[in-house]
């Protein structure tokens, strides 16, 4: 009884652990994932100088193109695009 008893702890350490660590917990998401998002809003907005609305109308643009996407996968998208321009 005590063995299966710590077998159901241990499986529950686990799966609490996993559901942790997991990178996109849904439409929440995570501190790692929001950390991210800063990050690579940070790196656009230098590129756009500081332009909020620009950041935002790339946003939308992209967010009509590719509706699954998440907000960490369009910051993505923006930078590639405005880096692709600039070259």
């Amino acid at each position: 009884m005590i063995t299966l008893l710590g077998l159901l702890a241990l499986a529950g350490a686990v799966y609490a652990g996993l559901r942790l660590s997991r990178r996109d917990s849904g439409r929440g998401g995570s501190v790692f994932t929001r950390a991210q998002e800063a990050q690579w809003e940070e790196r656009v907005l230098r590129l756009t100088r500081g332009n909020r609305g620009a950041l935002e109308r790339a946003m939308t643009a992209r967010r009509t193109r590719f509706p699954q996407a998440t907000r960490l996968e369009l910051l993505k998208m923006v930078h590639d695009e405005y880096v692709r321009d600039r070259e």
